[in-house]
């Protein structure tokens, strides 16, 4: 299915629009769910492809999900560099430098600069003079060509309040579409007064000539800013964005005018905190398993032999995220905490089923070994129980999974390097620690 959003339309519903005018447009895709191809691997024989067909044209693709979204703050792009400064002129211009140094660093795509200065516009100028002379102001000049441009609702709105169902309408005057069709049928366009007895043509008050102009004008806080777009393809967004900053900090920055910033804002920005607080979580999560499990097995020796099958899954999250070339990113570490729960459980039936036989009197070696044999099935089941589950969203089969198989890569790569070493490494870990537990007392 293919959603198209050509231009700008008219009143109230531009604002529900990325388009800054009729030269944009944007267009929704939706997949069928039995394709045999990703999301990305479609983009990347769209980009090229779609360039040598319109050459001249600029194309941008966001494929991120709803998680992606929200790290972006309804961005467009993971990385957005803002020029703030109070002149659009000097802005853009620095922006065109910016884009520029964004183009030469590996791993990033469709760069482009959101707002465009060189749209074109009307420029009317009116003779304040004989406009006071015939009795007109500047706002009802203005109120005139809007009204004839798009419509009264702006500045003079009227409801109206349908009895039968009770819905509320804008009602105002618009100018039918055929009527303005050139710059000659806007000079003709009669303005009105409260003060006048009859309408005197627009060309008879201003001057009217083609120029440039904005084609939107974004501020924050108060200030004007221009943003620097960049998508990123086969890099982690965070090496991309400081490969950035250190090269804008370098080439750029040094020559900015007095008044004049650049920062960083995007995905990066809710990346890097999101990572602090995540790496935070993960660790948290690692020290209260711990204590809970001193405080079951009342022992400092178990828990810290069970904590030894973390590592040996984040062996296997590196792993298959440098085969399959996935990115260090929020989906992954959240994988990588789901992953540490699953193993540290597998390594808890394995260690406290030895800890029981070895209180029933069996000799150390022995009760590994039963153990080992007796809990492997449960330690199977539940593993690829989970990542049989996992591995259609990690191989990117079905609607929407590539933005959470980074998650399920980490979770199946951690689980699959976990339990085989787990069934082998714990036990000699077991071993070693509790035969210099007993010989030390």
């Amino acid at each position: 299915m293919l959603i198209t959003n050509v231009g700008v339309l008219n009143d109230w519903p531009a604002a529900y629009t990325p388009n800054s005018g009729p030269m944009d447009a944007f267009i929704l895709a939706q997949l069928s769910g039995d394709r045999s191809r990703s999301t990305l691997d479609m983009v990347r024989e769209l980009r090229p492809a779609l360039r040598e067909r319109f050459p001249g044209v600029e194309f941008a693709f966001d494929t991120g999900g709803l998680i992606s979204a929200a790290l972006n703050f309804g961005l467009p792009s993971p990385i957005d560099i803002q020029v703030e400064g109070n002149k659009l002129d000097v802005g853009h211009a620095i922006a065109e430098k910016i884009r520029k140094v964004v183009s030469e660093v590996r791993g990033t795509e469709d760069v482009r600069i959101q707002q465009k200065i060189d749209y074109p516009i009307l420029d009317i100028q009116t003779d304040r003079v004989k406009a006071a002379a015939l009795g007109l102001t500047q706002k009802e000049i203005v109120t005139n060509i809007v009204t004839a441009l798009n419509s009264s609702i702006n500045f003079d709105p009227a409801f109206w309040i349908d009895e039968g169902n009770g819905n509320h309408y804008f009602i105002g005057a618009q100018y039918a579409e055929p009527a303005i069709q050139s710059v000659e049928t806007l000079e003709n366009v009669p303005i009105r007064g409260v003060q006048q007895d009859r309408p005197v043509l627009l060309k008879n008050l201003a001057a009217i000539h083609r120029s440039t102009g904005p084609a939107e004008i974004n501020h924050v806080n108060i200030t004007r800013v221009t943003d620097v777009f960049a998508n990123v393809s086969g890099r982690d967004v965070g090496s991309v964005a400081s490969e950035i900053e250190k090269r804008v900090d370098r080439e750029v920055t040094p020559q900015l005018p007095e008044g004049y910033f650049v920062r960083m804002r995007g995905e990066i920005g809710a990346m890097r905190a999101s990572f602090l607080n995540l790496g935070f979580g993960l660790a948290l999560a690692v020290v209260l398993i711990f204590l809970v499990m001193v405080a079951q097995f009342r022992s400092f020796l178990d828990p810290f032999i069970v904590m030894f099958a973390v590592p040996l899954g984040i062996i296997g999250v590196v792993a298959v995220l440098l085969a399959t070339g996935t990115t260090i990113n929020i989906q992954s570490v959240l994988g990588v905490i789901f992953m540490v729960g699953i193993a540290v459980s597998n390594s808890i039936l394995l260690v406290d089923f030895a800890s029981r036989l070895l209180a029933q009197g069996l000799p150390l070696r022995q009760a590994v070994l039963e153990a080992s044999a007796i809990r492997l099935r449960p330690i199977l089941m539940t593993s690829f129980a989970a990542i049989i589950a996992l591995l259609p969203m990690a191989v990117g089969i079905g609607r929407g999974t590539e933005a959470n198989a980074p998650l399920a890569r980490s979770v199946v790569g951690g689980l699959l390097v976990s339990t085989l070493l787990t069934l082998f490494v714990v036990p000699c870990l077991t071993v070693i620690f509790k035969r210099r537990s007993e010989t030390g007392s």
